[in-house]
């Protein structure tokens, strides 16, 4: 009984949107700095490469933390198989300190704690499938670990 929870968006989230938008947003800006001239900036202008760079920093940031950080997370019978496109582990249930999950944020994200450190560290987080209307409470999927835990425990 494998199903998965993490959204088929999860590679554009961690992978592509990542790539183009610290991509493109670092060229620019690069260029802004190398050859200043060639965007046309008259001298009172060429100070905005400041808040260029800095808005590359604080975007560059978030998109670490609110996207390339993801795993792709699967239930199977009581165990969460994670992945990050490149390794997998299984975790026993058990081995699941808590699990929580965004509000208001887009995408929505759930991050679950562990008792011990696994080799993505000890937490993760990841995208849960899409809905709609749902920013104003926690990802159902958040509800649905919880309890699955709580029987997990129960039966140690």
């Amino acid at each position: 009984m494998n199903r998965e929870l993490s959204s088929r968006w999860t590679f554009f989230h961690k992978v592509v949107f990542p790539t183009i938008w610290i991509g493109g947003f670092a060229s620019g800006t690069a260029a802004m700095f190398l050859s200043p001239d060639a965007w046309n900036l008259n001298p009172q202008l060429r100070e905005v490469r400041w808040i260029f760079l800095l808005a590359l920093i604080v975007g560059a940031a978030f998109i670490y933390w609110s996207g390339i950080r993801m795993k792709k997370v699967w239930l199977a019978q009581n165990s969460l198989v994670i992945s990050n496109y490149l390794e997998e582990i299984t975790v026993p249930l058990q081995q699941v300190e808590r699990v929580s999950g965004s509000i208001l944020m887009t995408p929505e994200l759930v991050w679950v704690h562990f008792r011990r450190p696994t080799i993505f560290g000890k937490h993760i987080i990841f995208m849960p499938k899409l809905r709609l209307l749902g920013g104003f409470s926690q990802h159902p999927v958040v509800e649905e670990l919880r309890q699955l835990i709580k029987e997990a425990n129960r039966r140690i």
